[in-house]
């Protein structure tokens, strides 16, 4: 059997560059904002967001989760099976409305037509 090894103490960044001869990669290398976004987020809110399949495709998301400021969401008419997860501040999420603010093709449900209506089974 393999054993498990638990250090006693954290893991300590300057030990590790220094025992590696790394160099940490400066904070300007990074997009992130250094203090995170807020997540004001709920369970079951609609938003736009990019089809994590098809980048060129927005449709209709739910809001399945949350973990910090990872959102779980889930595409209107699909199964936990295709949930994915996106930050809060991700330019691949928009409020409902964007796509027809400007001008962009808003992907229905799966199930529905584009009018709105349940397609026949």
């Amino acid at each position: 059997f393999k054993t498990i090894f638990f250090p006693s103490e954290p893991f300590c960044w300057d030990d590790y560059l220094k025992e590696t001869s790394s160099v940490a990669a400066p904070p300007s290398c990074f997009k992130q904002s250094q203090a995170p976004p807020s997540n004001d987020f709920k369970a079951g809110m609609k938003l736009e967001a990019r089809d994590p399949r098809n980048s060129n495709s927005v449709c209709i998301a739910t809001v399945m989760g949350m973990v910090g400021t990872r959102l779980r969401l889930r595409l209107d008419g699909s199964d936990n099976t295709n949930d994915f997860w996106r930050l809060v501040d991700s330019s691949e999420i928009q409020p409902i409305g964007t796509c027809e603010r400007s001008g962009d093709m808003l992907q229905p449900p799966l199930g529905m037509k584009r009018d709105g209506h349940l397609t026949p089974e």
